[in-house]
């Protein structure tokens, strides 16, 4: 399982710590944002409930007024009757006496204007929101024209324009006389805004749909209103809150100028947002300083482990280095570097050294043994008077030393082993009745495997040794095969003879691979065992065994097809 880089994990526990701070943030902004909206739309509305509400009630209280004085006054209705005009003036004098209360208590009423039933103007009174005298006569001209009467509304407030202003009138009568009372919007809508300290525009819209009051192109084209009773809408390139209230037939919208960002915070939460945002902000910062002061640093300290991974024991770290730790760090690898180094190549000298000594107390300890046995035949055939064996015996023995005495090489190929083996065969067959046969079966990609020198001979010496038996010819059968295993292809070397076999006692002791004095038996053996150690360590393994058929002795080698000894030792025999 691949582990994480140290610049991953971090960056990891970094966007751990800016994620959650980022959307913390976002949502305390979206929620400021959100209360500070509700806040807002909160105060407009109430501002403007406040004032419908107040305008309302006192449209309510006029119009209670009105009708009581048409159904209840004896005076108004007798109004109607009066022919005579000084009388019908008292009338309309002792009527207009309630009037100055009226607009007293009603600040948004204009005027309340009293019309006889001969068609004569007699009284009107007039309270604050009546500034100009022009508006009073425009008013009363119009209540006067001829016919008027008929054009009055009966029921409820009613909307009529004139001399240029708009006015919301309710009207009572009886009979041909009427009273009329009279409310400017325009004037009473715009002392909302300051009366009520609004900061917003006022827009009136009738049931239509109709711009009464306010400037139409401030009117949004389209309106969705929420569940909190307002809307937010573009107004050109300004955004605005929107509340609406119904007073009547009228439709009044108040319009505040919204910015999506004015988000209101506590103090406490200015802190928080403060933090959060240095946080987020320190981050990239804080990043790219670990990339030039650790991780570049670290990645260059990594690279160059790699390569001296890889063998480059000549690389050091030169990277200069910012700060005292890694400066440590990279001052104490190169001095460990340098000591392995130098613990290295002193090791492998002496281990080369100790390896070159016991391989040449090997091979001396193995050539007297062989020149002893070939001296005593040579021996033999001279007092017996065969001098054509012995000159052939001779010829054959200074091959043999010759490839014993000339090597100097750690391996030799397998070929030469072989046929140095069939040499000593024919060495041992010289002047004897018992020849000695040598088959070998030898897979040609194998014949150039390098082994340890004289080890094949070894075993083929030692079946002809103990092995032989008077009057049957001794066939040693060497084979060389390739095998495959889970460890990589192998090579199969066996060396086999129909001789006598090892004893019980022989297999126990060469199996186990006991080490023997210079005197003791199968020296020679076990000197194979020990230079196979050396040379390949674990990769290697050999067993003694008897044949199952025919018997005899057959001792089987199994050795690295690329051993470590192939690549350090280039030369060969």
């Amino acid at each position: 399982m691949e582990r994480p880089s140290l610049r991953r994990q971090l960056v990891m526990i970094f966007l751990g710590i800016a994620i959650p701070i980022g959307i913390l943030l976002g949502l305390l902004l979206f929620f400021s944002g959100l209360y500070s909206r509700n806040r807002l739309a909160a105060a407009a509305s109430g501002g403007l409930d406040m004032f419908t509400t107040n305008f309302e009630n006192q449209l309510d209280s006029v119009e209670n007024y009105l009708l009581n004085l048409s159904l209840n006054d004896a005076t108004f209705r007798s109004l109607s009757e009066q022919t005579d005009r000084t009388s019908a003036y008292l009338d309309a004098y002792e009527i207009a006496q309630g009037f100055p209360a009226v607009l007293a208590a009603n600040d948004t009423l204009m005027g309340v204007v009293l019309r006889s039933g001969s068609g004569n103007l007699y009284v009107g009174r007039y309270g604050a929101a009546a500034q100009q005298l022009k508006q009073k006569l425009n008013l009363e001209a119009y209540l006067g024209q001829p016919g008027q009467t008929n054009k009055m509304m009966t029921k409820g407030w009613y909307l009529r324009t004139i001399g240029q202003r708009l006015y919301l009138l309710r009207s009572v009568f009886y009979q041909k006389a009427s009273l009329t009372a009279a409310v400017d919007l325009r004037l009473v809508f715009e002392e909302l805004v300051e009366d009520y300290g609004l900061d917003g525009q006022v827009i009136v819209m009738n049931d239509s749909g109709n711009v009464l009051v306010g400037d139409a192109n401030l009117l949004p084209t389209k309106m969705e209103w929420n569940s909190e009773g307002y809307c937010l809408t573009k107004v050109g390139r300004d955004s605005r809150l929107v509340v609406r209230k119904q007073v009547k037939a009228l439709t009044v919208l108040y319009l505040v100028p919204y910015q999506h960002f004015g988000v209101d915070f506590a103090p406490y939460q200015i802190l928080l947002v403060m933090g959060a945002v240095f946080v987020l902000l320190a981050i990239p910062f804080l990043l790219f300083y670990m990339k030039h002061e650790i991780f570049a640093p670290m990645t260059a300290l990594v690279s160059t482990m790699d390569r001296i991974g890889r063998g480059e024991l000549s690389v050091r770290s030169s990277v200069d280095y910012r700060n005292a730790e890694f400066t440590q760090v990279n001052e104490t690898f190169n001095r460990m570097i340098d000591q392995i180094t130098q613990l290295k190549i002193d090791g492998y000298e002496k281990e080369l050294e100790a390896r070159r000594n016991e391989m040449t107390a090997l091979k001396l300890q193995i050539r007297p043994h062989f020149v002893l046995n070939c001296l005593k035949s040579v021996y033999a055939m001279v007092q017996t008077g065969s001098r054509e064996d012995a000159q052939q015996l001779i010829l054959l023995l200074s091959r043999y030393l010759r490839y014993i005495l000339s090597f100097t090489a750690t391996t030799t190929p397998l070929h030469t082993e072989i046929e140095q083996c069939c040499n000593y065969a024919e060495l041992s067959s010289v002047g004897q009745n018992d020849p000695v046969e040598v088959v070998c079966e030898i897979d040609p990609e194998l014949s150039e495997l390098p082994l340890p020198p004289v080890s094949l001979l070894t075993l083929v010496e030692n079946s002809v040794k103990h092995g032989k038996m008077i009057g049957k010819t001794l066939k040693i059968t060497i084979t060389a095969k390739l095998l495959e295993t889970e460890e990589g292809c192998m090579a199969d070397l066996s060396v086999a003879d129909n001789g006598t076999g090892f004893t019980a006692g022989d297999l126990k002791q060469l199996n186990s691979a006991a080490p023997q004095e210079e005197n003791g038996q199968h020296v020679g053996l076990f000197n194979v065992v020990r230079r196979l150690q050396l040379l390949y360590g674990e990769q290697a393994a050999i067993a003694f065994t008897n044949n199952r058929r025919g018997g005899g002795a057959r001792v089987e080698l199994f050795l690295p097809i690329d051993p470590v000894l192939q690549k350090k030792e280039g030369e060969t025999a």
